[in-house]
């Protein structure tokens, strides 16, 4: 019998390890592509480490990751590698992602399946740009989506595919010169091709992928940008701006996000990098990420590395928001009540990488004692002022001069590459009278005459980019408390001046009709809308909300200008309707509103609405953040951080945030 039981128990064990998920991983990354093809070179190979670690993090054997690249990323190179690595090692039920970093283009459409008589396609690495009679190098969406199907049917209902192309397809440039695209506006057709439309083709998705069937394993897909827009790579990271934004996102989910959860905070992080792009989603968004096998971020950080009794490394880092100058404590392992523990040294992040960052102990201790600590953030830096400058001028005085200024701004950091913001004289399309800021994305931040004094000018350029990199630096924010979980709603509205008198006719309109297939939030000139706040927490908890536009101006909705900080605010349980309406209008491209909530009133307008104000004028902050914002807000341009002025609890305050895109009104 107990040969029989121990048996049995074994079979059992070998069928439960059988039986284990694994995950597997192909990343295909093309920067230099064939000389003869016409491509530009892009900077893909950055996201390979960025891609690599963050699945890694989610459990991904090294082994199960495979990479490649260039030369070897071919049409048949790819389609082999999937087969290889995404049909022939994983087992039905298992996790597979595919990530695609390269160029994209418009083919044309060789057999009627699209909406506007193009396919997308991946550029692989010997497709040319242009267009050459009998030559298919590209990977289409058919050939690529066929692909995608069998190895959603390998995989099996219980099985979970991912995608993410950080490429894009078309688009429209306003001005060449402003940082790295991966695409073209170059459609690959021969001269005279006229598209034929399908109209039986209604909201065709980018690639039409990850439709549910029967025995085919769910599947969602993530794109860099709609097919209108181009794909730009990241500034200071030169990195694709997806790959990024999926890296940040991943890092902050856990086995209950969906892939809709992810997506919003995908579409969050680029509306932070690349506010005039529009990323896309198709497939099955409301699936749990890795069929809810995904780990969450750690509550603590073990030590990875031991440099001397001072000084470790911890798993953390900018892909969290954790920067330098983030305070922690080291408390003996298994400590998980801090409140009743003593911390056996603190510290503080003096060097923070992607993932890993290098702390600085006050306290030394033994090598067995370092291995085994639990290391807690206390209070968080979340990241700089610094903005990444490109200078582009044709006249070498003014070039020289620029320089100059720009050196002497702290905040500033002068680039060859790719800044964050442009100062530009002389060059096309450009009177050569004044000297013009701009944003990486083409937002015009300011322009003045090149005959401005030095000193003039300088305060001129160190406005400009200390108001950029204040703007920013809010955009990066990005802090969660459940104590405090209030949220807001738009409420889209159709607005009718009533005949013969000042009146209105004010009637809500569906949620829909601000939301495209991938559940980004659209508006039109004119549109207006109001705000619904909901407090999910146990008291009253008192807000602010912020609207950042695209050229990374701030406005501070409420308190509005008529209101007292103490007036907003919300109870328990309750759902708010606020009766204020907002028209929509330009800048276009994608603007992003936080509502940030705390237990004491909280006064942002007198930061971001109140300039000229001396340090001696600048009312004293009623709580941690508000600090923090003044702390950001020196307008001396010069300024840059301080000494951990401008680090705060993880916890001070709770900020929900929503992007939203601003177009034109459709004729």
């Amino acid at each position: 019998m107990k040969l029989f039981l121990l048996l049995n128990l074994s079979s059992l064990l070998l069928h439960a390890t059988a039986q284990t998920t694994e995950k597997y991983a192909l990343i295909v990354a093309v920067s230099n592509y064939a000389p003869s093809t016409g491509w530009n070179k892009l900077n893909a190979d950055n996201d390979i480490p960025l891609i690599k670690e963050s699945l890694k993090r989610q459990g991904f054997k090294e082994e199960n990751i495979r990479i490649i690249k260039d030369k070897e990323a071919t049409k048949t190179g790819i389609l082999t590698a999937m087969q290889q690595q995404l049909i022939a090692k994983p087992k039905p039920g298992d996790i597979c992602v595919f990530h695609f970093s390269g160029h994209g283009q418009q083919v044309m459409d060789d057999n009627g399946d699209e909406a506007d008589g193009y396919d997308e396609a991946l550029v692989t690495y010997d497709s040319p740009m242009e267009y050459e009679a009998g030559v298919e190098k590209h990977l289409r969406d058919d050939v690529f989506g066929l692909k995608l199907e069998e190895i959603r049917k390998h995989l099996g209902n219980n099985g979970n595919l991912l995608v993410i192309v950080d490429a894009c397809h078309s688009g429209t440039s306003t001005r060449a010169g402003l940082g790295n695209y991966r695409g073209t506006t170059t459609k690959y057709a021969p001269k005279g091709y006229k598209p034929v439309a399908n109209t039986k083709i209604v909201n065709e998705g980018l690639f039409s992928l990850g439709e549910s069937k029967p025995g085919l394993a769910p599947m969602s897909a993530f794109f860099a940008s709609a097919a209108s827009e181009l794909n730009q790579e990241c500034g200071d990271e030169h990195c694709g701006s997806l790959s990024l934004a999926f890296s940040r996102a991943l890092a902050k989910s856990d086995s209950k996000t969906s892939y809709r959860g992810l997506f919003d905070n995908v579409r969050l992080e680029m509306s932070k990098m690349v506010p005039g792009q529009t990323p896309n989603a198709e497939g099955d968004l409301d699936k749990e990420i890795f069929g809810g096998k995904a780990l969450g971020k750690p509550n603590y950080y073990p030590t990875e590395q031991i440099i001397n009794k001072k000084k470790i490394t911890i798993a953390c880092g900018k892909i969290y928001s954790v920067f330098a100058g983030t305070t922690i404590s080291l408390y003996p392992s298994n400590t998980y009540n801090r409140e009743t523990a003593k911390p056996i040294a603190k510290g503080t992040i003096i060097t923070a990488g992607d993932y890993s960052s290098e702390v600085e102990l006050d306290t030394e201790l033994s090598e067995d004692v370092l291995k085994t600590a639990w290391t807690f953030l206390d209070e968080v830096s979340f990241g700089d002022l610094t903005v990444p400058v490109t200078i582009k001028s044709s006249d070498a005085a003014i070039t020289s001069s620029v320089k100059k200024i720009v050196a002497q701004i702290k905040q500033a950091k002068l680039t060859e590459a790719q800044g964050d913001v442009f100062i530009e004289y002389g060059t096309a399309g450009f009177s050569t009278d004044s000297i013009y800021i701009s944003t990486s994305g083409d937002y015009r931040l300011g322009v003045c005459s090149k005959t401005l004094a030095e000193e003039q000018l300088t305060t001129f350029i160190s406005s400009k980019i200390a108001a950029y990199g204040r703007a920013a630096y809010l955009r990066n924010l990005n802090m969660k408390n459940e104590e405090l979980n209030v949220v807001f709603e738009f409420v889209p509205i159709d607005y009718k001046k009533a005949e013969g008198n000042n009146n209105a006719i004010i009637k809500d309109l569906p949620e829909k009709t601000i939301k495209d297939a991938s559940g980004n939030i659209v508006f039109q000139h004119d549109d207006r809308y109001n705000l619904r706040i909901i407090n999910n927490g146990q008291e009253r908890l008192y807000y602010n909300i912020l609207e950042i536009q695209p050229d990374n101006i701030v406005n501070v909705l409420f308190p509005a200008a008529n209101q007292q900080p103490m007036d907003c605010f919300i109870n328990p349980g309750d759902t708010v309707r606020l009766t204020r309406i907002f028209r929509i209008g330009p800048p276009d491209g994608m603007n992003v509103l936080k509502l940030i909530a705390a237990k004491s009133a909280l006064n942002l307008r007198q930061v971001f609405a109140a300039p000229g104000l001396n340090r001696g004028d600048t009312p004293k902050p009623n709580n941690p953040f508000e600090k923090l914002m003044q702390g950001i807000n020196k307008t001396e341009g010069v300024q840059t951080r301080g000494s951990g002025e401008e680090t705060i609890q993880p916890d001070a305050v709770n900020i929900h945030s929503i992007p939203f895109k601003i177009v034109p009104k459709k004729q």
